[in-house]
Formats: C-alpha cells, structure tokens, sequence
C-alpha cells in the first residue's frame, strides 16, 4: 500500500545546528565493546567510538543485534522504526536535529552522532532514550548492559546465536548501499490482486457474488495504476486508472524537471487560498519534492483500502482518526494538521482475516523555504468529481452545497525562493461552481522565519468580488510545538482548504489552534494532541469545535482516548453543546491474541454511552486463524451483531469462511472468499499464483548466486546461494529456495524502499555486495535484484625489519594493502603491536602484497620484496607471509629504537 500526500504539497528540512556540525570518527579513537541484553549476550566486538564513558555506537547494527524493527538510512541522515506490542514511534532526522521517541520529542546535538557510510553512530545516552532501555557502559570492563521492560525480538529466539550479520569483510572499511535502478518500459506484464467473495444472506438478494480486482504494470514508460469492484450481483461498481510517471530528481519534461506526472484519475493540486485538491479525472505536474508538505497545509492522505478492511492513522504516536470506508477503493483522511518539526506519519491496516501491516512516512515540517532563485511549481486540469469511466455506484466526494459534481478545474501555484529567509508563491484557478459555470480564484503569499518562528500570509480574491486573507505561525514553546492560524473572509468568499463551516451563513473570520505535547506521568511519556476551531459568522453566529487526544503504552496494550467538545450558536435558535469521546486499546501479540476495542461515550447534552465493538484473532497454526467480532450499541441493546471467521493461509492465496448476523435486522450472511495476488516472475517469463500484493505495490525478484569469476553476471555454470535471508516491506526471516531465489512483494509505492539482506545462515566464508539494497518500487512492478556472492579466505600477514644486529622485529601500526584482479578494491589492514595484519573475507584469486605507499613515503619506508599470495576455494587459510622492510639511514636509528621497545 502506498501512502499519498495531497499533490502541490511542499516542505524543506529546515536547516539546524545539527546540519551545519557533524562529528567525525576517528580510527584511532577505536573501543570493542561487549553487549548484554538482561542475561543475553549479543555480541563480544562492537565497534564504537569517542568518550569510553559514553561512546558513539552503530544504530544500524545495534538494531541488527536487537533484531529490531529500525530502519537506519545513512545518506539521508535518518532513522525510522517502530517497538514493542505498542508499535511506538523511533525516529531521528540528523539533518534537522531533531528525535522522536513514543511520544517524546527532544533536540540531538551535533555532538551526539556521527555517520559512516554505512552506518548511524549515537551516544550511548542517547540510544538508551530512543530505545526505551536501561543502557549502563562499564568502560573499566568494556562492556554495555542493557536491561528492559519489555523484550526484543532477539529475545524470544534464545536458542539462535544472537550474533550480528556478519559478511566476512574487513573491520573499517565502509561499503554503499546497494541502489538498484529499474527504468520505466513501454510495457510490462502487470501485477494484480483479486478478492472474489461469494455467499447467501436472508432476505430477497439471496446468494451474492462480488469482486474486487487491483491491477498495476509498467505502460508507455509510466506506471499505470487501475481498480475495478463490482456490487453483490458482481455488476462493474466502481472503476479507476491513472499514469503516473516520478523521478525523484527532477528529471521529468526537460527544462521543466518535473518529479511527477499523472494522467487519468488524479488530484487537482491545492492553491494556499482558496481552491483545494480535489479528485477527478484529468493531469497534473508537479517539481516539488515528493511526499513531503508544509507546516502550514493540512495535508490529504490517502492509500489503498481492499473490502473488510480498517484503517488507523496516527500521528506522532496520538491516533488521529480511524476508518473502514473505502471511496473508489481507497481511504481518506482529509484536512489533517502537522506540528513544527519532525512528524511520524504511520498507517495500521487491519484484514477481516486477522491481518496487520503497518506503512510509516516520516516528513520533517517547517517553513518550507526555498533557497534564493529556486522555485516549484504545481499544475494540475481535472473534471472534478468525475472518474475516467463513468460506472452505476460513482461516489461524490465533499460537500454538494460547495463542491460542483463536475465541471473543469485548473489550479496553478508558483512558489520562488527570493532570498534564503524569504520565499513568495503566486496561485490562479478556474473552479466550477454548483449552479454552473467557474469561478475565478487568484492567491499571493509569503513565508520567513521571524526569531526562530515560521511565519506566513497569504491573500486571495475570486471573480465575485469576495476576498480573503490569512496569517500563521508556528513555532516551539519548550516541549509544546504549536501552529496558530487566522483568517478574515469577506463577500462570501469560500476557503475551501478550511472547510468544516456552516455553508447557510455568510462565513466572516476562522481561528484555528493545534498544539502538540508530551505529559510525564510518573516517568510515562504521554503524547497529546489538541485542536481548537471558531468560524464566526455574519449576525454575531458562530460555531466553536475543540478536541484532545493522548496515546500510550499499557503494558502490552496501546490506548487510546480523545474528548470532543462542539458549541453551535446560531442566533435566534438557542445554543446547542456537545461533549462525545472514545477509548480505544489495541495488542499486537498477548499470548497469541490480537485484540481490539473500542468504546463511544457522550457526557453532553445528556451521559451515556454510545457504542462498543470488540475483535478477536486467533492464530491457531501457520496456516490456520481465527476472528470473533462482536458490535454492540449501548443506546439499543438488542442492536448487537456478530462475525465470526476462520481463515486458511496458503502460498496461493488466503481462503476466508465467515459467517454474520445481525440482531437488529434479523439478518444472516454465510460467505466463502478467496484473496489472492499473480505476480509476474520476469526471469521464467510467467505468473506465480500467490498471497496479496503485487497488484497494489512494488515486489522484488531477489536472486542469489555464486560469482565465480566476479563480473556479477550470473553464469549457467554458477550454482545459486541458497538460505540467503532478505528483510523488506511486509516480509520478514525469508529465506532464498534451492535457487537461490525469493520473490518479495509489499514494498509499497513510495519513493524508496530497502532490504535488508543476511548472510547468517551461509556455510563458508563469501564477500557480498553491500547487506543494504535500495530500490525506488512501483505497483505492479517487479524489480530484479542480482546478488552475486564470492567465496572467500583469509591470509596473515607479518611485517617485519631486519635490524644491523640481526635481529627480526615486528612493525606495528603499518598499513598493508592487498592488491588483486582488476574487478576488486585493494584491500587494507593496519598491524598489531607484533607487526601482525589479518585480512578475512578475501576474494579467490592471487593477491600481491605491499606497504601504503603514502605511509611508505612519509616514513621513507620500502618493502624488501613484493610476496604474492594465492586464496583458494575449501576455506583452508594458506600459510603465514612474512614482508620485510627496510628505511633510509635517516630513519634507522628511530625505527630501531621503537622496534626494541616493542620487543
């Protein structure tokens, strides 16, 4: 599933002190710490780095040991993850200097991290915050204990050698990520996912038949992204299909460079004032950055929604809305606000058949400032409301009274950066209007930063005359992050990116209020959220909409609870009030249970309660679950209904049993359905029948091998690599067939996705590409990804100096290269104190060894001769190899000074 941002929406890291200072490893700065978790040792050589007392330390691969959900992203400077049964938010944004834990936000000063190119390094303080643990560095011992409250994975797994993936490679030299491009094609077989649902109810329908097909494929060098469901006589409902071609570096219509392009059924973009996005069928353009958005917008998120489906959105770990309502296929969450800073975004999908995924994106908001000279556009011409094809069950989305069912809307809105600080955007729309015809629309803003403040204001006029301006802030107040906005409208000017007025009033001002916190409740970090709404109207009405929010961990269970207030006061009717709220919980494994609930409550006008509804899964085996449901409305007892299932996992799909009834209605549904995906493997040229997937997000053919003869190129000759582990999207522990291969799908459909790749399982010695492999995923498209894999050995190497009298010392602190086949990168090392340097993970082949030359220069040092040295297949080392070396007379004495020392 992939997450949708409303187009046009913009937003920048906002530079920081943590951008401008970065702390640098320094080799000779070196500790190997020994890590426990409670009685669990992880591992006995970590390398870290700086202060002994407290270090810096790979995130990557502390969370490698944890065997925990943290995604670490070097060059981006970034770290995402979720912990524990609650799922709670991890992440770190370096270039902002900014980190989330669960509901905490916290500042991350330049002097708390480092990064390689492989790997994030933070203070072992700071890890312990993020983490949730209890991290004690015994720097006498050189030793990190870590002890929790709740176990990680690592930990249910006792019986495994908790040991860090390991390549076989050479401590200290970094490796890329492995980025794997797959360009656009004129056409590709696509890949689909089908529901099929066939059963009998009461009542006249009788028996009922539906379906539910998602299709997505490479088409005339864009992605063609297409949905189709039928009714329960399985007649054609609802279509959709659109084109969509992204580059995430704007290299889209030439001159233009663009990052994305759509066709079909799309989204107009947004004007700052004035017209929203809105759907419909036509095209946009767009050279912003993708996935991202303002501090200021209130951003549209949208995403596939299968039948039987239910969605939760939280954000920065409060639960923002929840929904099982799919238009055209898809949820929405519209109109939702983000705090100054960084904001985790994450989407828990529930099935009908006891599923659980979760999709997280990360935007770092601020004032979305452009650099002097730089500028984004976005374009888009839709017929709104409106689909490509014009089915019996089309939904209309919005407000009748507001939004025309059809009609042509164009948007365009410029935004040009005239200094660093200062940034100005120009908007101009044609919007179809309910009695017909369009209506005019034009907009001017301006954004800056005042004292550490995001500001902006903006105007806009329609062709009626009608006028509206605005003015914002946002901006921190110790631990509370807050955005206020005011409007001022005149001459029945509609804002339509405001909506949630009374359209039977002349709307004259808004006033607008989200702040977003943290409680510390006896030690628990409780993150809230607050919103407050007052339109005021013409003749002294007004309707004033205020809510909390809050979100936490109780033990193993998420809570979740949130209080609406709502106070309607227009004259000469009588003031109406309402004050409703929720508690929700939610588990993700209690003995094998996946529990859900929810429970609805009003204490205005009048105290009662609403409304409840429990789930229940149940995982029996492997193959087989269970789900009881149960929905109960407190106001009316005898309005209860009930839903039981059984399902059946198999490689082709999963097979659902269900039965419903529904007191109220004296209603029953038997059903029997089949969920199912084709994926199209492209290296046998047909389809594999299996689980959902591929029809909505990117999969991966992983493909592991033996390079004999390292050009990376797979050979008949060259057996497969199987049990290679591979890591990404909705797969986790899958392991390479016989093949030595895997088909993955889930990727989703954002810009990038990574796996994760483990070599743990591999008998021998093999060096590897990078372990990190990053892809850009497209729905319906399966990427290939080759991982050629070579046997490798090891060699010692002795560096020794013949001294006047004799004598034979080991050098220590040389630095010895191994020099190979053209195809490998020299390989180094530095002596021990002994003059001993041990290379491991060496490719087969013969190497040449010699001294740095750079090295060799500065201390007027020269290798006696160049030995040679042969690495073969079977893991047997050869024997030790002994280089002798030699210095100018000048250096002699001092050498042999220190080597008497060393001896």
């Amino acid at each position: 599933m992939g997450l949708l941002l409303a187009p046009g929406a913009v937003a920048r890291a906002e530079p920081g002190p943590a951008s401008q200072v970065q702390t640098t490893l320094d080799p000779a700065g070196l500790l190997l710490f020994s890590i426990t978790l409670d009685d669990l040792t992880l591992s006995d050589g970590i390398g870290a780095y700086g202060e002994p007392t407290d270090p810096l330390i790979p995130l990557g691969e502390m969370a490698a040991l944890l065997e925990a959900d943290i995604d670490v992203f070097p060059a981006e400077r970034r770290v995402t993850g979720r912990l524990g049964a609650a799922r709670r938010t991890v992440a770190v944004d370096l270039a902002s200097g900014q980190a989330r834990a669960g509901g905490e936000a916290f500042a991350v000063s330049p002097n708390d991290w480092a990064v390689s190119q492989t790997d994030i390094y933070l203070r072992a303080s700071l890890i312990s915050r993020l983490l949730g643990v209890r991290l004690v560095v015994a720097d006498d011992e050189l030793v990190l204990r870590m002890t929790t409250t709740e176990p990680f994975p690592v930990q249910a797994r006792l019986g495994r050698a908790a040991s860090r993936r390991g390549l076989g490679g050479l401590a200290g030299i970094d490796e890329p990520v492995l980025a794997v491009d797959d360009p656009y094609t004129a056409f590709s077989p696509p890949g689909v996912d089908i529901i099929l649902d066939a059963g009998t109810q009461r009542g006249a329908a009788g028996r009922t038949f539906r379906y539910d097909i998602r299709l997505a494929g490479d088409l005339l060098w864009s992605n063609l992204q297409a949905y189709m469901n039928s009714d329960e006589e399985g007649r054609a409902n609802n279509a959709r299909m659109m084109l969509q071609r992204r580059s995430l570096e704007g290299a889209l219509l030439g001159p233009l460079k663009a990052r994305e392009v759509t066709l079909g059924d799309t989204y107009a973009p947004a004007l700052s004032m004035g017209p929203r996005s809105i759907a419909g069928r036509g095209f946009t353009v767009s050279t912003a950055p993708l996935e991202q958005t303002s501090v200021f917008n209130q951003i549209d998120l949208r995403g596939e929604l299968p039948p039987g489906f239910e969605v939760e959105l939280f954000i920065n770990d409060v639960l923002r809305g929840s929904t099982n309502r799919a238009i055209n296929g898809r949820f929405e969450f519209l109109d939702i606000p983000l705090s100054p800073g960084l904001n985790v975004l994450r989407v828990i999908t529930y099935g009908p058949r006891g599923e659980r995924t979760e999709e997280v994106q990360v935007v770092n908001v601020g004032a979305a400032l452009l650099r002097r000279g730089e500028s984004q556009l976005t374009m888009g011409v839709v017929e709104q409301n409106t689909p490509l094809f014009r089915l019996r069950g089309d939904q209309v989305i919005g407000d009748p009274t507001i939004f025309a069912n059809g009609g042509v809307r164009a948007t365009a809105n410029l935004n040009y950066g005239l200094t660093d600080l200062l940034t100005v955007s120009a908007g101009l729309a044609r919007v179809p209007q309910v009695r017909g015809g369009g209506l005019t629309y034009v907009s001017a803003g301006a954004r800056t930063t005042l004292f550490g403040i995001a500001t902006q204001v903006d105007i806009g006029r329609d062709g009626r005359g009608g006028e509206g301006a605005s003015a914002a802030l946002a901006g921190r107040v110790g631990e509370a992050s807050y955005v206020l906005r005011h409007a001022e409208y005149r001459d029945r000017f509609v804002d339509e990116n405001n909506l949630g007025f009374n359209p039977l009033f002349a709307l004259r001002r808004r006033s607008e209020l989200t702040v977003d916190s943290s409680v510390n409740l006896r030690g628990r970090i409780i993150p809230v959220s607050m919103r407050t709404l007052r339109n005021e109207y013409a003749g002294h009405r007004y309707d004033l909409l205020s809510g909390v929010r809050a979100s936490s961990s109780v033990g193993r269970v998420l809570m979740s609870a949130g209080l609406e207030y709502q106070r309607q006061a227009y004259r000469p009717a009588r003031p109406v009030e309402t004050l409703k709220g929720y508690i929700a919980a939610s588990s993700f494994d209690i003995a094998g249970l996946q529990l859900r609930a929810t429970f609805d409550y009003e204490l205005l006008p009048e105290v009662k309660a609403r409304f409840l509804a429990v789930s229940v899964d149940r995982r029996l085996s492997d193959d087989w679950s269970l789900r009881l449901g149960l929905g109960q409305p407190l106001d009316d007892l005898d309005g209860w209904n009930l839903a039981l299932s059984a399902v059946w996992a198999t490689r082709q799909g999963d097979w659902a049993f269900t039965g419903q009834y529904d007191n109220a209605q004296d209603d029953w549904r038997l059903a029997a359905q089949w969920t199912f995906g084709l994926g199209f493997d492209p290296e046998r040229r047909r389809y594999d029948l299996m689980r959902s997937g591929p029809g909505a997000s990117g999969s991966v053919l992983f493909s592991a091998f033996m390079d004999e003869n390292g050009d990376g190129l797979r050979q008949d000759s060259e057996v497969a690599a199987a049990d290679v582990g591979v890591d990404g999207g909705a797969t986790r522990g899958a392991v390479t067939n016989g093949d030595g291969r895997l088909l993955l799908t889930g990727l989703g459909a954002g810009p990038r996705a990574r796996l994760d790749v483990g070599l743990d399982q591999l008998d021998g010695e093999v060096s590897a590409p990078p372990t990190r492999v990053e892809v850009k995923p497209r729905p319906g498209r399966t990427i290939r990804v080759d991982y050629p894999l070579r046997p490798t050995g090891g060699v010692v190497v002795k560096v020794e100096l013949q001294r006047d009298d004799g004598r034979v010392v080991g050098l220590a602190s040389v630095r010895v290269l191994l020099t190979g086949p053209a195809a490998n990168t020299p390989l180094e090392t530095t002596t021990e104190f002994d003059g001993t340097a041990v290379f491991d993970g060496v490719p087969l082949g013969a190497w040449r060894i010699m001294i740095d030359p750079r090295q060799a220069e500065r201390l007027r040092m020269q290798a006696v001769d160049a030995p040679e040295v042969v690495i073969r297949a079977g893991g047997d080392h050869p024997p030790d190899v002994r280089l002798r070396v030699r210095f100018e007379p000048a250096t002699v004495a001092v050498v042999a000074a220190i080597g008497g020392a060393q001896r």
